[in-house]
C-alpha cells in the first residue's frame, strides 16, 4: 500500500511534463565540415536536459534551431559563445524565456533570428558580428525591452523598425560600433575618430578579421566563403585607415579567395571578367521573320485587335503600346512554366484566363514576339543565361524588337513591363546594355517597370544584380514565329547561343562567339 501511495504521488508530481531526460545536440550540418580548417567546430554532441532553466552552449561551428532538437518549457536564459553561424530561427516557441546573451563572437546569423517567444525580455551582444542576414530581425516578441550591442557589427543588415514585433521595445542600444548599416535605417555608421578611441572595438575588429581570413581559405565553407568576402570588403578599408597588422593580412586573404573561382564575386563582378566576342566566319544560319500575314500571325492579331492596340504612333509607341499590353493581360508565374498546348499567344492568353494562373518569362516573351511580328514589327525571344548555367537553373527569357526609326534592336521585357535606355534616353538591346555595364557606362530602366503591378523595380534589383547574371549567355531562334517551338505543324528553327570566348554551352543547337552576327538588321525579305 505504502509503495502505492509513492508510486501516486510521483505520477501526480511529474504526469504532466513527464520526467526530466537528456536531449542531445549535434552538429545541425548546414556546412560540410570543416568550414574552418585546423578547428573542432563541433564537440561529439552537447547534453541538456529537457527541464534545464539555463543553456550554456560552448564554441561551435554551426547551431541549429534548438526547438528541432526538443522542447525546453523551462528555460529562462540561455547563452552563447563563440559561433559561426546561426540559422533563422535559432530560438523560436519558447514560453518562458527571458533573456538571451551572446558572449562570444558570432561570424554570421540570419533574419528573423529569434520569434514567438512571449516572455522574452532581453537580448544582449557582448562580442563582435561579422555578418547579418537581413533585414528581419526579430518577430513576435510581445514584452522585450531591450536589445544591446556592446561591440561591433561590420556588416549590419537588420532593419530596427521593430514597432509591430516588439511593441513593449524602446530602442535599440548601441554602445559599440557599426560599420555599415541596412539601407534607410536609423542606426548610424560609427566614424574613424569613434573606433580609434575604443581600443576594445579595434581588438574585436582584429578578431574578426582573423575569423574571416580564416573562412576566405577554408576548404568547405559553402556560401560563407562569399558572405564573409562582402563583410571583408567593408572592414579591411577601415582596418588600413587604423594601421591595423591584420588589414594586409585580411587583404591577403581575400585575393586568394578572388582568385579560387567565382565564390566571392557578384554577378556584375563575373559579367565584368567575362571574354571578349570574336567573329565566327563559319555562322552562316539565316535569321527568318514571318509576315504579318501568315495565317497564325493573322489569328491573333484580328483576334485581340493588335492594329488598334498598338496604335499608329512612331514603331517606338508601338513597341511600347504591345509590351505594357502582354504585361497587363498575362500574369507572370516563375513557378508554372507554359500553358500547356501550343506555344501560341492566343493558348497562352486563354489558358491564364480559363485556369486563372500565370505562366513563366518563356511563356510571356513568346507571346510578345508573336504580336510584335503580327503587326510587322521584327522582334525575337531571347533566353539570357548565367555563367553557371549547369548550376544555377535561374535564367530570363526577354524579347527584342527592331526599330526602323533607330535601325536597331531595343530591349522589351513582359515579365516587368521593361526596357533600358541610356543616359539620354536612346532604347538599347540587350548587348549595348551588357557592354554598358561592362565597362560603368550609364543605364537607365523605365520607371513604370514592375512585377505584376505589386510595386516598381529598381535598376539596381533588375539590371546590376538579376539581369547582369544572366547576361553572360545569350540564346535566340532562327526562326521567329508563332509556335517558335513546343507542337507545331509547321518547320521551326534552331537556338543558337551567342558566348564568349573559351564558353561552352552545350544546350543549344548552335552556338557563336560573333554578336555582329547575333545583332544583325533584320532581312528586308520575310517569310
Amino acid at each position: 500500500m505504502k509503495k502505492y501511495i509513492i508510486l501516486c504521488l510521483v505520477t501526480l508530481l511529474f504526469g504532466v511534463s513527464g520526467f526530466p531526460k537528456d536531449i542531445v545536440v549535434k552538429s545541425s550540418g548546414y556546412f560540410k565540415e570543416p568550414v574552418r580548417d585546423g578547428h573542432q567546430l563541433f564537440p561529439d554532441s552537447l547534453v541538456f536536459s529537457s527541464d534545464a532553466k539555463e543553456i550554456v552552449v560552448p564554441d561551435v561551428g554551426t547551431f541549429g534551431r534548438l526547438r528541432d532538437y526538443g522542447e525546453f518549457p523551462n528555460l529562462r536564459k540561455i547563452t552563447f559563445s563563440n559561433v559561426d553561424y546561426l540559422p533563422g530561427y535559432v530560438l523560436s516557441d519558447f514560453p518562458n524565456l527571458e533573456e538571451v546573451v551572446f558572449d562570444g563572437m558570432i561570424g554570421h546569423f540570419d533574419c528573423t533570428f529569434i520569434a514567438n517567444c512571449p516572455n522574452l525580455k532581453s537580448i544582449t551582444f557582448r562580442g563582435p558580428v561579422s555578418s547579418t542576414g537581413g533585414p528581419g530581425f526579430l518577430n513576435n516578441l510581445p514584452n522585450l525591452e531591450k536589445i544591446v550591442f556592446e561591440s561591433v557589427i561590420v556588416n549590419l543588415g537588420l532593419d530596427f523598425d521593430l514597432r509591430d514585433a516588439c511593441p513593449k521595445l524602446a530602442g535599440v542600444t548601441n554602445n559599440g560600433a557599426f560599420l555599415k548599416v541596412y539601407d534607410g535605417s536609423p542606426a548610424s555608421v560609427a566614424t574613424l575618430d569613434q573606433l580609434k578611441a575604443n581600443p576594445k572595438l579595434i581588438a574585436d575588429m582584429e578578431r574578426v578579421a582573423r575569423w574571416q581570413s580564416e573562412v576566405l581559405r577554408a576548404k568547405n565553407p559553402g556560401w560563407l566563403r562569399n558572405a564573409q568576402y562582402k563583410s571583408a570588403k567593408i572592414l579591411q578599408p577601415v582596418l588600413t585607415r587604423l594601421n591595423s597588422p591584420e588589414a594586409e593580412t585580411l587583404k591577403a586573404s581575400m585575393e586568394y579567395a578572388w582568385n579560387l573561382g567565382d565564390d566571392v564575386k557578384t554577378e556584375l563582378e563575373i559579367l565584368k571578367e567575362s571574354a571578349a566576342y570574336a567573329p565566327d566566319p563559319a555562322m552562316k544560319l539565316p535569321f527568318r521573320y514571318a509576315s504579318p500575314s501568315d495565317s497564325l500571325l493573322a489569328l491573333s492579331r484580328n483576334r485581340f485587335n493588335l492594329d488598334s492596340i498598338a496604335g499608329k504612333g512612331d514603331d517606338i509607341s508601338r513597341i511600347k503600346n504591345l509590351l505594357y499590353w502582354v504585361h497587363n493581360n498575362i500574369t507572370h508565374d516563375g513557378s508554372n512554366g507554359l500553358a500547356p498546348g501550343p506555344r501560341n499567344l492566343r493558348n497562352t492568353y486563354d489558358s491564364a484566363r480559363r485556369d486563372s494562373c500565370g505562366y513563366n518569362c518563356r511563356a510571356l516573351a513568346i507571346s510578345l514576339a508573336e504580336a510584335l511580328l503580327a503587326e510587322g514589327i521584327p522582334a525575337r525571344y531571347i533566353t539570357c543565361i548565367p555563367k553557371a548555367w549547369d548550376t544555377d537553373n535561374d535564367c530570363h527569357v526577354i524579347c527584342v524588337a527592331w526599330s526602323d526609326s533607330l535601325g536597331k534592336w531595343v530591349w522589351v521585357d513582359p515579365t516587368f513591363a521593361a526596357f533600358v535606355t541610356d543616359e539620354n534616353g536612346l532604347m538599347l538591346h540587350p548587348g549595348e546594355v551588357r557592354y554598358r555595364i561592362q565597362h560603368d557606362l550609364p543605364v537607365v530602366l523605365n520607371k513604370d517597370a514592375n512585377w505584376n503591378h505589386e510595386g516598381p523595380l529598381s535598376k539596381e534589383e533588375y539590371i546590376d544584380y538579376y539581369m547582369a547574371k544572366n547576361l553572360y549567355i545569350l540564346q535566340t531562334n532562327t526562326f521567329n514565329q508563332a509556335e517558335p517551338e513546343g507542337e507545331s505543324s509547321h518547320d521551326q528553327g534552331y537556338h543558337v547561343a551567342l558566348v564568349p570566348q573559351g564558353i561552352t554551352y552545350p544546350n543549344s543547337d548552335y552556338q557563336t562567339t560573333d554578336e555582329a552576327w547575333f545583332w544583325q538588321a533584320p532581312n528586308s525579305s520575310v517569310k
